[in-house]
């Protein structure tokens, strides 16, 4: 069992990014949490440099970085790319509700 999952709309997003922003090879993709205070964190996902504190995986082909102390924020998570009026992004689902959906 894979501790994030991807849909294919958010495979083939970063598939898209990879190539459009010419992303380092050295680079891959990180999930994590953005803390802008200690009561507001927000999920993050994005092309970054991996360091000695990371961890990896390698999702559907994907190789995710991420903080091992943050795993807990994201872990079981379904990562979809959507595009509605005229906004697009990743979006964070718990597998659970998106089954139910």
């Amino acid at each position: 069992m894979q501790m994030i999952e991807f849909t294919t709309a958010a495979k083939e997003a970063i598939a898209h990014y990879q190539q459009t922003l010419q992303i380092p090879e050295d680079y891959f993709l990180r999930v994590g949490i953005r803390q802008k205070n200690s009561q507001d964190k927000g999920l993050l996902i994005g092309f970054d440099a991996k360091t000695d504190k990371d961890r990896s995986m390698l999702v559907d082909g994907i190789e995710v970085i991420y903080n091992a102390g943050q795993i807990f924020f994201f872990a079981g998570m379904l990562i979809d790319y959507q595009e509605q009026n005229g906004r697009k992004g990743f979006k964070f689902v718990e597998k659970a509700k998106a089954s139910a959906q």
